[in-house]
């Protein structure tokens, strides 16, 4: 059973006096309970002693909010009990839910699931982590606590201990039968905006208490009004740079109309055949490794085609796929060796400055573009990007990819098993809170961000099996071939303020065609 223990957190043992009522409530309403309030160093102290395996990860939260989530967590599988945020109120006696041998969780009220942008992880509910309650050494916070650890590079608290983790380690745990999970009601009865919740589904236990949203970790301090004055001025000077300096750039009606809306309308393929599609530049030391992978998939050979483009090169590539296709071509459906060159230099180490990108990526756009021209046919149901420079990746990834029955689908890039994010162009958007801040960032007609400026990568979804992205990468990309024979092109000037991949997604997003990411598949690139 759940045993009768109250957890609180705080920043010290000084709680403020707005949260003394309803801290006083849990008392008052549930006599014989045992109430503790952890500060901050006690859950130091308490991880370090009983979770000293996980007290690296717990220590290198940037934000103390990540901290006090993920202490509640380790609490309640330690010690067991209910766990309460200093801003919710004890509204009835707990004992109607003491007996339970289950988790008990309780939905945010469902205004919430729409203003938090859950679509984008593919959830259908949003799980509250303010008011909790458990037996103690339930397997359910074992499992959350894999899920935390892989979501350790996640930058915003909702993925990395909040909400979203909790939804999405719900959703990936193997025993749903052991998490009774109850409509909002049990201890949201209100939401944000003092709006109360739908009636939406059963709950025989009624309300037990209120959470009042007071959001601590969340609420910036009020801007004086010279503040929104200069925000409002430097939001119009570095507009006014970027309209200036952007250059020729795409319109987003003409190019959704260059694919049709039969095109759009059509269902995924029903058949396998698979074109690989490779591009290929000064890369004679990577190409053996990708034919032993390739060769190495456990997908039938008569339905691959590989087709490699290369251009510009000064090495030993040319060469090496020569003979390569030569090899391949009677083993495989086919082989296809292709030649496109965009007489422009590489860009070396410092291929990744901002002044380079506008024109490196609108060149590898138009090498992809010659692929999709020259490298697919009507024979081809699907085309799968790789990069030539991969070092790893599964021998059932295409298998993988294919099972999610999705237009468009991309696994998580990086460098080493669990390690952050490589490629960073598949994700999900977030807005920037002051308009000049996206301008800012805007270099030749692309946004350019700062780090994670502007989106959610896949390290920080690894708590879903399946995400719905805003931009994809290359580095492995699988196209329902059908959309690129249809116009669904890698757009070769800045497309909403992208390019390249991350323009296609984009513009197969605005298709309505929301590419899926896979955070829990991953791939593996060198390391530059």
């Amino acid at each position: 059973m759940i045993p009768k223990i109250i957890h609180q957190t705080w920043k010290t043992d000084e709680v403020p006096a707005k949260f003394a009522g309803w801290v006083e409530s849990w008392r008052r309403l549930n006599p014989g309970y045992e109430y503790r309030l952890w500060t901050d160093r006690m859950l130091l102290d308490f991880v370090a002693e009983k979770y000293p395996d996980f007290l690296p990860v717990y220590a290198a939260y940037p934000q103390p909010i990540m901290r006090a989530d993920a202490g509640r967590y380790l609490l309640l599988h330690h010690f067991g009990g209910i766990y309460a945020d200093l801003d919710t109120e004890c509204l009835a006696p707990f004992d109607p839910i003491m007996d339970e041998d289950r988790v008990v969780l309780a939905h945010e009220p469902p205004t919430n699931w729409a203003q938090h942008n859950i679509a984008s992880r593919a959830f259908s509910f949003l799980l509250f982590n303010g008011l909790m309650a458990s037996p103690a050494g339930h397997p359910f916070w074992v499992h959350l606590a894999g899920r935390m650890y892989d979501c350790r590079f996640a930058q915003g608290v909702l993925d990395a201990t909040g909400p979203f983790l909790l939804t999405g380690a719900y959703n990936g745990f193997a025993d749903k039968a052991s998490v009774a999970v109850y409509p909002a009601q049990l201890f949201n009865p209100v939401d944000s905006n003092g709006i109360a919740a739908p009636d939406y589904a059963p709950n025989p236990v009624g309300t037990l208490a209120s959470h009042y949203w007071e959001g601590t970790w969340f609420k910036k301090p009020p801007r004086r009004r010279s503040q929104h004055r200069i925000n409002w001025w430097r939001g119009k000077y570095f507009a006014l740079r970027h309209h200036l300096s952007q250059g020729e750039i795409l319109d987003p009606a003409e190019e959704r109309a260059r694919v049709g809306p039969e095109v759009v309308a059509s269902p995924s393929p029903a058949g396998g055949r698979v074109a690989i599609l490779v591009p290929v530049r000064d890369a004679a030391q990577h190409i053996g490794r990708l034919r032993g992978m390739i060769e190495a998939l456990d997908y039938p050979k008569e339905l691959l085609k590989i087709v490699f483009c290369e251009g510009d090169s000064v090495d030993r590539s040319r060469a090496l796929l020569e003979e390569a296709v030569g090899e391949m071509r009677p083993r495989y459906r086919d082989a296809v060796l292709l030649r496109y060159e965009v007489a422009a230099p590489a860009g070396g180490p410092e291929r990744w400055k901002p002044h380079l990108q506008r024109r490196r990526r609108g060149n590898l756009a138009r090498v992809r573009n010659h692929l999709i021209d020259g490298g697919l046919d009507a024979s081809d149901d699907w085309a799968l990007w790789i990069d030539v420079d991969l070092w790893a990746f599964p021998p059932r990834i295409v298998q993988r990819l294919l099972e999610e029955k999705a237009r468009i689908v991309a696994p998580h890039c990086t460098v080493y098993p669990g390690g952050p994010t490589y490629d960073a162009n598949s994700f999900i958007a977030v807005p920037f809170d002051d308009e000049y801040i996206l301008y800012r960032n805007m270099k030749d007609g692309l946004l350019q961000p700062e780090g994670s400026l502007g989106k959610v990568c896949m390290d920080g979804l690894r708590h879903s099996e399946r995400v719905y992205l805003d931009a994809v990468g290359g580095t492995m990309l699988l196209v329902d071939a059908g959309l690129h024979r249809g116009g669904l092109r890698f757009p070769e000037k800045p497309y909403r303020g992208h390019i390249e991949t991350e323009g296609l997604g984009l513009l197969a997003r605005d298709l309505g065609i929301r590419p899926v990411g896979l955070p829990r598949v991953e791939i593996h690139h060198v390391p530059w």
